[in-house]
């Protein structure tokens, strides 16, 4: 297990760099300034400017200055929020977007496993078609289709949530944009769950198991649920990287004090370090969460382990 974790970790070295070095690249040549506004700056003022912030060095001399100062965990200021540092933003938006994503995805997989579950315990049946067809839908809809819509329904129409808002991390605030984030991973969390218990439920140990006198729930939780597993696990890094990008989505349409709001601000007015570190802490923690899928699909099967 120790070896397969320091292979990810060698293997995740070069694709962050990447990540941080085509960021960097498409920022800077990417069309606008940071400075720009309805009224233009006279040549002076725009110059001293680029030279405070280090933008009028050639790129290669940005890029290596950015390199130093990430190795020190500074991110750099912020171009646009003139108070703050880019650290600063991410403190106070990175714990509203974990929350949402990690709520969402304990909810896919909890509500997928046990759909799946449902399913395959009456295989073929109008229960495993109408649960199977329902998380197809799931898996088609995107969220800023989902995201209004329960807003729409839940919100206007019945007034039994909010329709927009933090108030702290209050739970009624939660429901929302948590459910909205969760249905899509869910309904393929399902499928697999489904598939892969159909699939072991057609192996030899299952058969003997069943010559044993082992049936239903019993059966599946003690000798068919670990190895159906496996491809939920293989999901989850993805689903958990896609929850977290996707929550940019959701803090949109909801009003969400997340790290989505500073995105969408620093691409719009061209805030380069606030959009790389921004991109930078989403690639750490993609590569985080796959690791935790790896090791966690190696206690699953020890032949990956190595």
């Amino acid at each position: 297990m120790i070896g397969l974790v320091l292979r990810r970790l060698l293997a995740s070295i070069p694709t962050l760099l990447a990540v941080i070095l085509l960021s960097f690249v498409l920022m800077r040549f990417a069309p606008g300034s940071p400075f720009d506004g309805e009224r233009p700056l006279d040549p002076e003022t725009r110059a001293a400017l680029d030279a405070a912030y280090g933008l009028d060095q050639p790129i290669p001399v940005q890029l290596g200055r950015y390199l130093l100062h990430l190795a020190h965990g500074d991110f750099g200021p912020s171009l646009v929020y003139r108070d703050f540092t880019v650290t600063d933003l991410i403190h106070s938006g990175l714990p509203v977007s974990l929350t949402i994503g990690g709520l969402a995805l304990i909810s896919a997989l909890g509500g997928g496993i046990m759909f799946g579950l449902m399913a395959v315990l009456r295989p073929d049946g109008p229960l495993d078609r109408g649960l199977m067809l329902s998380m197809t839908l799931l898996t088609a809809l995107p969220t800023f289709v989902t995201g209004p819509v329960l807003a729409l329904v839940f919100a206007l129409w019945l007034g039994w949530l909010p329709v927009a808002g933090w108030a702290a991390g209050a739970p009624r605030y939660l429901v929302l944009p948590v459910l909205a984030l969760a249905l899509p991973s869910m309904g393929a969390v399902a499928k697999l769950t489904r598939a892969g218990l159909a699939q072991v439920m057609e192996q030899d140990h299952i058969r003997a198991a069943r010559a044993r006198g082992k049936t239903g729930w019993r059966l599946i939780s003690h000798h068919a649920l670990r190895p159906a597993l496996l491809p939920v696990v293989s999901y989850a890094g993805p689903a958990a990287a896609g929850l977290l990008t996707g929550a940019v989505v959701i803090e949109t349409v909801f009003a969400l004090p997340g790290l989505g709001r500073y995105v969408v601000q620093g691409a719009l007015n061209r805030d380069y370090p606030l959009v790389l570190g921004v991109v930078t802490l989403y690639a750490a923690l993609i590569i985080l969460f796959n690791l935790l899928a790896d090791i966690l699909y190696g206690w699953l099967d020890p032949r990956v382990r190595g």
